[in-house]
């Protein structure tokens, strides 16, 4: 796991090395094992920070150099199916002077082409160039797990894996344009970020650099494989899940380095780490957060999990003035407003893991793939399709409106007009949602054709708006909080043979019975006690309503600055009409907020533009940077 910025230059006009040299630094966090700089004349400069997971020895060094075929290479993440792909590629005749999966990597691209990201399982993020043609190949992992940005001015075009590395080079400026997608959904996915000019290279996209021009194009479709066949019988695919979920733990051990387990207390990492504990043979190191407020606490099934399967287990209590201490470096790592506030208390545990590992294993991915969110229950989908049908017929929702007392037929009206498939995942009242867009919701164009890929089937719509829409934040969040520490977390559910079976199970099979996610639960059973494993969906919850909301204390003390400043209510792309209206109904008892809303993304809104556009981030940048 390593981090890089790649410059190439528009007008033959070398870049500066000082300052490819502050823009590396900017990730050393990503990096500290090792740094390394290549450049091939005036076109194009590479920079590299490496953190040793594969092949420790000076062999694995970035940028990597293929002088014989004049190619180098950058790569962030790992390719778990490194070994099988060079046992190939050297009966093929290809020869490897490391063990790195860098090296496959490249002589991949070399035999096969653009052709190698088919064969790839893993998460990465690279950029080949060809030293001979001068052009570039750059590609994103099929699900978009490893982070890959682009920005381009007048004379370069520059690709980094966070964007943070751009600053050294020139100040960023907010994106207004995206503003409404993150408060509504605490998150801005799609290619587009919340700074301009700065696009995410798409999951399962490539592109190339060639005279001057990007071209992006897809090479991996995730809509292609929701095929359910429902000839399955839920025996077999439980038994197909079983195994393959196996293969997918046994790869993703691959490691040599030291790692360990993030146990939530939940059914996937639980079963995660009763398959790493029995692959390995050994005492595995496992994490967890726990709370003081019952609520949110799981720290009773992290240690029945721990005690089964002998772990050596690290529970670390989280706090509101832990909280407060994380919160605004959270932030800059993460490089956006949070998405959750338990993205704070994953940067505290990725922390205090770091000391006893570099590795570690979690359990994203599996409640999206495998349909374990009540949103996939039999009645919130009966909801849904109702709902779909108003949606989908505006000529109908007007002759309701109508039937209906004026202002409860303009609440209907307005609130209809709303996709409720695209709309679930924001956990937020339409009524609030619609003072905020009154109907134009034209802005968010990643979601919009997330759901057009959903032909109108609800289910469809739904599945596809959780595995393109949901997902990707959570991937942002394991990548930036594992790496603010050093650490590689990584995600066995999240690999393409996963994903392509579990969208192969039939609906009636992942909900059997009307239990959610009840393929993996039957799986589970196993490895976990039932009781356990059929217990009520706690979620990563966080007492932000304790923490932040009530008075007294640094949070609420930082909360009351911040959400009444003038400042907020100034930046360009805010409502603040919208702002004083949520304010004013949690006043008067008529709006109540437990964790990610709206006074969440408004809160963390102003701390992420203070940080990075009021001058914040020179407090957090390493002095190498600045």
């Amino acid at each position: 796991m390593c981090g890089f910025v790649g410059v190439i230059s528009k007008t033959a006009k070398k870049f500066p090395e000082e300052t490819l040299r502050k823009m590396n630094a900017m990730i050393v966090h990503r990096g500290p094992d090792d740094e390394g700089f290549f450049s091939d004349g005036e076109w194009i400069s590479l920079a590299f920070r490496r953190l040793s997971i594969l092949d420790l020895s000076e062999k694995g060094h970035q940028p990597m150099v293929d002088r014989e075929n004049g190619l180098a290479i950058v790569f962030n993440g790992e390719i778990y199916n490194f070994k099988e792909l060079r046992s190939e590629l050297q009966a093929s005749g290809c020869s490897f002077n490391s063990d790195s999966d860098t090296e496959v990597l490249l002589a991949a691209y070399r035999v096969w082409g653009k052709k190698c990201l088919d064969r790839f399982i893993g998460m990465f993020a690279f950029v080949i160039a060809d030293l001979r043609k001068k052009e570039v190949f750059f590609a994103r992992d099929q699900l978009g797990i490893k982070p890959l940005f682009h920005f381009e001015d007048a004379d370069y075009h520059i690709f980094c894996s966070e964007i943070k590395s751009i600053l050294p080079y020139k100040n960023l400026e907010p994106d207004p344009t995206a503003f409404d997608e993150y408060i509504i959904f605490r998150s801005v996915i799609g290619s587009n970020t919340m700074f301009k000019g700065v696009s995410s290279v798409l999951q399962g996209h490539c592109g190339e650099l060639k005279t001057g021009r990007v071209r992006i194009s897809k090479y991996f479709d995730i809509n292609s494989t929701i095929r359910h066949n429902k000839s399955k019988s839920f025996e077999d695919s439980c038994e197909e899940t079983e195994h393959l979920f196996r293969e997918s733990v046994k790869i993703h051990l691959r490691s040599d380095v030291e790692l360990g387990v993030q146990l939530s207390g939940g059914v996937d990492s639980s079963l995660i780490t009763a398959l790493a504990s029995e692959m390995t043979g050994k005492k595995l190191h496992s994490f967890s957060i726990s709370f003081k407020e019952d609520v949110y606490d799981e720290s009773e099934y992290q240690k029945r999990i721990s005690k089964r399967y002998n772990t050596e287990h690290h529970d670390y209590a989280m706090s509101s003035d832990i909280f407060m201490d994380f919160l605004m470096p959270s932030i800059w790592h993460y490089e956006h407003p949070l998405n959750d506030p338990n993205t704070v208390c994953t940067y505290y545990l990725t922390e205090q893991a770091r000391k006893h590992i570099t590795v570690m294993l979690a359990g994203e991915g599996a409640d999206e793939s495998f349909m374990g969110y009540g949103r996939f229950s039999h009645e919130f989908l009966a909801n849904i399709r109702k709902r779909n049908f108003l949606y989908y017929h505006p000529g109908i929702r007007n002759l309701i409106s109508r039937l209906w007392p004026l202002k409860k037929g303009e609440s209907f009206l307005n609130i209809s007009r709303y996709s409720p498939s695209m709309y679930a995942l924001s956990y937020a009242d339409l009524n609030f949602t619609d003072l905020l867009l009154k109907g134009d919701d034209s802005g968010i164009k990643f979601r919009k054709e997330v759901l057009k890929m959903g032909d109108r089937d609800s289910l469809m719509e739904t599945i596809l708006q959780y595995e393109l829409c949901d997902l990707p934040q959570w991937f942002w969040r394991a990548d930036r909080m594992g790496m603010a520490s050093s650490m590689e977390l990584r995600v066995p559910f999240c690999t393409v043979p996963m994903f392509s079976l579990a969208n192969t199970i039939p609906y009636s099979k992942h909900l059997r019975g009307g239990v959610c996610k009840s393929v993996l639960k039957k799986v589970a059973e196993k490895y976990i006690d039932n009781d356990q494993i059929y217990r009520k969906k706690v979620g990563f919850g966080t007492p932000f309503k304790e923490w932040i909301l009530k008075a007294g204390g640094r949070g609420s003390d930082l909360f009351e600055e911040v959400i009444n400043s003038e400042s907020i209510r100034k930046r360009d792309g805010i409502n603040s009409e919208h702002l004083d209206n949520i304010l004013k109904l949690m006043k008067e008892g008529k709006f109540q907020e437990t964790n990610a809303g709206f006074l969440w993304t408004y809160f963390c809104f102003e701390l992420w533009y203070r940080i990075f556009f009021d001058g914040g981030w020179k407090k957090f940048a390493p002095a190498e940077a600045l």
